[in-house]
Order: structure tokens, then C-alpha cells, then sequence
């Protein structure tokens, strides 16, 4: 338990130095997720690999190397953030379903190649679209630094206080299987206190921020909402990346951050969260 407190200390400390600069430079935030993405896509591969799958490296370059083009495309051709965004989806998306099909054309007597295409097409989508987000909302938006707080640390709070709820009063189990430890109470704990941590930071920063023109009762309501669903999405990325590391007989992604795991192990939940952060900014920017 110590070493995992001064683990966690060490690595906020860490996300704090790259992140709080961002907002005067957000070129920090960019090359954060490059760090991240690196490692991300390296602890992947080791754990498709040891589950006995066979993804490829050089479809997986190309990919990540396609989202760093749409995002250079994006500035240069001063794209707003919904342009970008479809074009991301219709190169990278189009690129990852096509690598069903590409790997077996290269590994014509390889029985699994399809699965395997599949394997990194998905693998390369999971790791560059909430990576792909952050530099969206940094580089794109005006205020896009204060919407990826929410993306960056609804985790732990979701984290936080559905591991004292638990504790507290938690008695029946939602997905024993996937996290033996994990209990409705918790879950339900979790994504209250997420969401009203939501509520109170959008009303006291966002809500002037922005210049929201709706009432701030309607607007709190909102914000509770998709509150819980962003510790919902925070849970499902735990749970998503539990599922691999079981199916792959691994207990960790990697070793980086000791007695926390690897890359994958802390920004699990953060892959599912940046992405509805952003969905929370446009809705702000275009509809409240």
C-alpha cells in the first residue's frame, strides 16, 4: 500500500507537469500523449502477444502515423474541431477495419491473420482516439484545457470514491468475473460523486467561461447527467482493459509505475473519459 501511494503521488506529480503547462503551451498536452501513446501501444502488443495473437508492428506504425498527419492537417489547413474529427474517422477508422483484410493478404498460410488484422485495427483505434481527443480539445478548442481536467481526472475521482463507497457498503458484486472487488454500491457511489464533482467545477469554472446563456439550474442538470455518464464511461475503461488482461493470462500491462502497472493500468479509464469530455465541450460550444 505504500509504495502503490507514492507510486500514485509520483505519477500525478508527473501529469501535472505536463499538464498544467498546457495551458499557456499546449504543445505539453501533445507531446504527453505522444509519452502515452508510445507506451500505450507497446504494453498492448506485449499483451496481444502473450495471449498468443500475432498483430503487426508495421500496420500498427502506420496507423498512429495517420492520426499524427490528421492532426497536422487539421492546423494547417485551420480545420474547426468537427472537420477534424470526420476526417480522422474516415482515414483512420477506414484504415483500421481495412487491416482485417490487409494482414491476410500479407500472411496468406496464417490461419489467424484475419483475427489478428482485426486485433490491430482495433488496437490502433483504441489507443489514438482518446489521444487523438486530447490534442483535439488542446489544440483546437479555446477553452479546451478545462474540458480535458474533467477528461483527465474523472477517473480518479470515480476511482476514489467508489473504492470508500465499497468499502462502506458494498455487498453485491456487479462483474466478478471481469474485477472480483468491484460492487454496485460502489459503482453507483462512484458515479454520484463523479457527477457532482461535474456539477460544482462546470457551474463555478465553465459555466462563466463559456458564457452559457442557460439558466444555471437547467445547466446543472445537464452537467449532473453527463456527469454520471462520464463515470460510467471511466468504469467501462477499467473494465474494458480487466477483459484483456485476463483473456492475455497477463496481470499487468508493464511495470513502469511500481505497484500501479504500466501505461495502460493508469489511463485505462482516461481512454473512455477524453473522448466524452470532448463530446461535453462541443455540446457546450454549439447547443448550451
Amino acid at each position: 500500500m505504500r509504495q502503490r501511494i507514492i507510486t500514485g503521488i509520483i505519477f500525478t506529480v508527473l501529469v501535472l507537469l505536463f499538464f498544467l503547462p498546457a495551458y499557456f503551451w499546449p504543445v505539453t498536452a501533445v507531446i504527453m500523449s505522444g509519452i502515452i501513446g508510445v507506451f500505450a501501444c507497446i504494453e498492448m502488443f506485449k499483451a496481444l502477444k502473450h495471449g498468443g495473437y500475432q498483430p503487426s508492428a508495421f500496420l500498427l506504425i502506420i496507423g498512429i502515423a495517420l492520426t499524427v498527419i490528421v492532426v497536422i492537417a487539421g492546423l494547417a489547413f485551420e480545420l474547426k474541431v468537427e472537420n477534424t474529427m470526420a476526417l480522422y474517422l474516415i482515414v483512420v477508422c477506414m484504415y483500421c477495419v481495412s487491416c482485417g483484410i490487409a494482414l491476410p493478404l500479407a500472411r496468406p498460410y496464417d490461419e489467424k491473420s484475419f483475427l489478428n488484422g482485426m486485433f490491430t485495427g482495433g488496437m490502433i483505434f483504441y489507443i489514438s482516439f482518446p489521444l487523438f481527443c486530447l490534442d483535439l480539445a488542446m489544440l483546437f478548442l479555446p477553452h479546451g484545457w478545462f474540458y480535458m481536467i474533467i477528461g483527465l481526472f474523472a477517473p480518479w475521482a470515480t476511482d476514489t470514491f467508489a473504492y470508500f463507497t465499497g468499502v462502506a457498503i458494498g455487498k453485491h458484486k456487479i462483474v466478478p468475473h471481469i474485477s472480483p472487488k468491484k460492487t454496485w454500491e460502489g459503482c453507483i457511489g462512484g458515479a454520484v460523486f463523479c457527477a457532482l464533482a461535474v456539477l460544482i467545477y462546470s457551474c463555478v469554472v465553465i459555466y462563466k467561461l463559456e458564457n452559457i446563456q442557460m439558466g444555471i439550474v437547467p445547466y446543472g442538470i445537464i452537467m449532473f447527467l453527463l456527469g454520471i455518464l462520464i463515470s460510467i464511461m471511466s468504469q467501462l475503461g477499467d473494465w474494458f482493459c480487466s477483459v484483456i488482461k485476463r483473456r492475455t493470462g497477463i496481470k499487468d500491462f508493464g511495470n513502469i509505475f511500481p505497484g500501479h502497472g504500466g501505461m495502460l493500468d493508469r489511463f485505462d479509464s482516461a481512454f473512455f473519459t477524453i473522448p466524452t469530455a470532448l463530446l461535453l465541450a462541443i455540446i457546450a460550444n454549439n447547443f448550451l
